[in-house]
């Protein structure tokens, strides 16, 4: 298996957690804390990362492009991982089925099945 190392001292490899301070500019990192301690908030889905622009020594902050595109300033004390969630793709796979569409939006909410409102009788249809 893979040893795992936190901390400060810890190395710039794959899969350990250390301080954004300790990063140079241009790591990808993923399970980054948005405020100190909080364990990890950002950046945790299936084949997302975060990127390290740039450090500011001066007020202790970094800035880092979250996978949306935003860019964001938290404390250079904040830890993360080095390296990408796995799982990624895990969405390109076609669902084939409807029985998969079904458990898949079963979890989320009530928005499954969707009827086209030209298959519908028009009193039924919302618009009338």
């Amino acid at each position: 298996g893979q040893f795992v190392y936190c901390g400060k001292k810890a190395h710039l490899q794959v899969g350990n957690v250390l301080p954004i301070s300790a990063m140079p500019e241009g790591t990808i990192i993923c399970n980054v804390e948005e405020k100190t301690g909080d364990r990890g908030r950002l950046a945790r889905t299936s084949g997302n990362y975060a990127t390290v622009i740039s450090h500011n020594p001066d007020t202790k902050r970094s800035r880092i492009k979250l996978p949306s595109g935003t860019k964001k300033v938290v404390p250079s004390t904040n830890r993360a991982m080095v390296g990408i969630v796995a799982g990624g793709g895990r969405i390109d796979k076609p669902i084939m089925k409807a029985g998969r569409a079904y458990h898949k939006y079963k979890v989320k909410r009530n928005c499954w099945p969707k009827v086209r409102g030209v298959a519908m009788n028009p009193v039924e249809h919302p618009f009338g």
